[in-house]
């Protein structure tokens, strides 16, 4: 009897392990992409920073990004391509409210305005892992489990 009860704690203090190295595993991200105009990342909270990168298609074509909320519209900001050979221009973006970000782009250069996008981007007002769970240990896990203190740790006999 002594062996089943320290093979069936092995289990549950394994299972335990398991399901909190499952929940503290990193999630993938995946980059959103829509006519030329990537957002980089997912799961986006607000407070956070995200590169949009968008392919201007010339060293002289500048980028002018906008972020739309509702009815409101503001200026992310200009981008222009790094280098005099280079094809692409990034901006950071960091989003201050929750809700449905629309971002679109205006190209200029050449004598020439070419809108590139829309990306449509869900902010969440906080990370999932701001939710209170202790993915650090195994203490949360052992705690919901009604394990606590010392009594984790007692040898059964």
């Amino acid at each position: 009897m002594t062996n089943i009860r320290k093979a069936g704690l092995s289990a549950a203090g394994f299972a335990a392990i398991s399901a909190t190295i499952a929940i503290a595993a990193p999630f993938a991200t995946a980059d959103t992409t829509v006519n030329g105009l990537t957002v980089s990342g997912s799961g986006y909270t607000v407070g956070q920073t995200y590169t949009i990168t968008v392919v201007t298609g010339s060293p002289s074509v500048s980028a002018n990004v906008f972020d739309t909320t509702g009815s409101s519209t503001v200026s992310i900001g200009t981008a222009t391509p790094a280098s005099g050979t280079a094809t692409t221009a990034a901006i950071n973006w960091t989003p201050t409210s929750a809700g449905t970000h629309h971002i679109t782009v205006t190209l200029n250069g050449a004598g020439q305005s070419v809108a590139v996008g829309p990306v449509d981007i869900t902010v969440s007002a906080t990370a999932a892992s701001d939710s209170g769970l202790d993915t650090g240990s195994a203490a949360g896990l052992l705690k919901s489990l009604g394990i606590t203190g010392s009594s984790a740790n007692a040898r059964v006999s």
